[in-house]
């Protein structure tokens, strides 16, 4: 196997990491431990609810790739706002976030569950796409590359936006400055690029266009807020 899977199996790693992250972690809570220290067993238990939070957002990335819609997400996992948590996954290339390669972490994957469930062999790898149907990572390779010249270009407009914001609350009164001030003018064509790279990337990745389409409208409203009233949007 190649070192980067598909996306629904990198996703899917990513889902059963931190499921064992957080399997271990609750584990170390089973004991009952003689006089801890006082705020101890909150304290872990703080730990363990915001592991189940990142679980619950692995869970909802992986049912996105797998072609859940966000109306369905919502139903099931209530009605909050994952577009976020969409977008990062995409914008960090759609790999899981453990820092080992896909093949890497499906075998100390499958090696954990056969420690608890001796007998079982590659519970986790024999499930992977790219072990079902092969040729799907490298199909999934020429789609990864295919946009990867507009996520470059993303990240570039994200750090220039982030550039004219700067320069804009540097001002020493922004009140004074009016719809043409330079400052001004370069955070409109910031957020009027972002939002054209956003339309660009609805159409080149079809799987995530309602984020994609809700980040151009988003930076669509910004430019025009700017261009109409200046710094004082």
């Amino acid at each position: 196997m190649p070192d980067v899977l598909p996306p629904r199996d990198e996703a899917r790693l990513d889902l059963s990491s931190r499921a064992r992250m957080l399997a271990e972690r609750a584990a170390d809570l089973v004991p009952v431990v003689v006089d801890p220290k006082p705020g101890d067993l909150i304290a872990q238990a703080v730990q363990l609810q915001a592991l189940a939070g990142e679980l619950l957002e692995s869970a909802v990335v992986a049912e996105r790739e797998r072609g859940l819609s966000t109306d369905q997400i919502a139903q099931f996992a209530g009605n909050l706002h994952w577009d976020g948590v969409v977008l990062a996954w995409v914008e960090d290339g759609r790999r899981n976030r453990s820092g080992m390669p896909g093949p890497e972490l499906a075998g100390s994957l499958d090696e954990w569950v056969a420690r608890q469930d001796p007998g079982t062999s590659r519970a986790v790898t024999d499930g992977l796409d790219a072990i079902r149907f092969p040729g799907t990572a490298q199909y999934e390779a020429h789609q990864r590359a295919r946009v990867a010249e507009l996520h470059t270009d993303l990240a570039a407009a994200v750090q220039e936006r982030a550039e004219a914001w700067d320069d804009l609350n540097a001002l020493a009164d922004p009140g004074d400055a009016g719809t043409d001030h330079p400052v001004n003018v370069r955070v409109v064509d910031a957020c009027r690029n972002l939002a054209s790279i956003y339309r660009d990337l609805a159409l080149a990745e079809p799987a995530f266009a309602h984020e994609y389409q809700s980040q151009a409208a988003t930076f669509t409203g910004a430019a025009d807020r700017f261009a109409d009233h200046g710094p004082n949007a």
